[in-house]
């Protein structure tokens, strides 16, 4: 019974196994072939190239940057004293003309100081005059003369010069030089009361006001030159060889419309470690310009000559470009001279080279081309 059920199931499976490949092999013979038979077409980019012919070019760097006031000072007290009325209440931002009285403090008690020093100094040449006059006559005329044009209420003038040793003598035993040059300190002193305008410009604060107690080493304000400003400009390190002293350099505000011309006073020889860049100092002058105004301008660097200008376009990995040599993009170095905004003056490339200008981003080495007519 066992043998007989063994047999069944050996010939079924054959069975299936038979017309499962009797069904295939049917199938087979009505799919189609998707592949076509045809030779294969062979795409071929279609490119666009020139050649660019080695001539001598100007590095002209492009700059921007903000204005800064190339003088600000912060006006400090050296006396003690009332802040006194000037006429003119300052506030931040009114303008003041070079030479104008900006703080007056008052120094009534330190000129009534002057005036005794001046008549004890007085007093003391007058009590030598009748001893001059008898030992050294020569010298009693100059002396006369000076003590007749002295005034207690003006500065003291630069007393007489002893022309022999025994009159240098004479005049020293009297202690005339050591009074003389006490009331001359404190005439300094005394100019230090009134403070002018050192520049035009503008205040950036006002800290005190009529009536106020001034005491030395205290801030009355902080001023600002309106005349002259610098504008701090980042040079990229490929340029900065061509950058010097004293060059000139067009500036322009787009927001004024309006161009001024500044010169190159410094060089920084820090490197902005981010950016890496060299600042450069560019002072300029003139009406419209404000501290903060940002500023964009074309700095003219040296001649250099035997460099082809392309367009920034043509540029692959920063310092290769795609020629066309016998139908096949080749891959090659060059030197970038300099960059400007739209083309880049390169060495390392012929005059008669093929090279591509457009679309560097979509083709690769080895890649068979067209080129087409420009």
């Amino acid at each position: 019974m066992k043998l007989r059920q063994l047999i069944i199931s050996v010939v079924l499976t054959a069975i299936v196994l038979l017309g499962g490949a009797l069904a295939f092999q049917q199938m087979s013979k009505q799919k189609k072939s998707t592949v076509s038979s045809k030779p294969i077409k062979e795409d071929i980019r279609l490119v666009k190239t020139a050649t660019y012919p080695q001539k001598t070019v100007r590095s002209n760097i492009q700059i921007d940057g903000r204005l800064r006031a190339f003088e600000q000072l912060e006006l400090l007290t050296e006396v003690t004293g009332i802040l006194q009325e000037t006429g003119n209440r300052y506030r931040e931002g009114a303008s003041v003309k070079k030479g104008e009285l900006l703080f007056q403090i008052d120094s009534q008690d330190d000129r009534y100081n002057i005036y005794a020093r001046r008549s004890s100094l007085m007093t003391a040449i007058t009590q030598m005059m009748p001893d001059l006059k008898i030992d050294y006559p020569d010298a009693f005329i100059k002396w006369k003369q000076y003590l007749d044009n002295f005034e207690i209420e003006r500065s003291v003038k630069p007393m007489p010069t002893s022309t022999s040793q025994q009159e240098k003598y004479f005049i020293a035993s009297r202690n005339l030089h050591n009074q003389y040059y006490q009331i001359k300190s404190l005439e300094d002193r005394l100019q230090q009361y009134a403070i002018y305008a050192p520049f035009d410009g503008v205040f950036l604060s006002v800290n005190r006001f009529p009536g106020a107690l001034i005491t030395p080493g205290q801030s009355l304000g902080r001023i600002m030159n309106t005349t002259d400003y610098e504008l701090v400009a980042p040079v990229n390190m490929n340029d900065f060889k061509y950058v010097r002293i004293g060059q000139s350099i067009k500036l322009e505000s787009e927001e004024l419309n309006k161009r001024w011309t500044g010169t190159v006073t410094r060089i920084s020889n820090q490197i902005d470690q981010a950016t890496q860049s060299i600042p450069v100092y560019i002072r300029v002058s003139g009406a419209s310009l404000r501290d903060g105004m940002f500023l964009k301008g074309t700095l003219s660097g040296t001649s250099i000559g035997k460099v082809s200008n392309l367009p920034k376009t043509a540029i692959v990995d920063q310092n290769h470009v795609y020629l066309v040599k016998d139908s096949l993009v080749i891959k090659h170095p060059v030197q970038v001279m300099i960059q400007e905004e739209q083309t880049v003056a390169v060495r390392g490339i012929s005059k008669d080279d093929q090279v591509i200008f457009e679309g560097v981003n979509t083709i690769f080495e080895g890649q068979k081309v067209t080129v087409s007519n420009q």
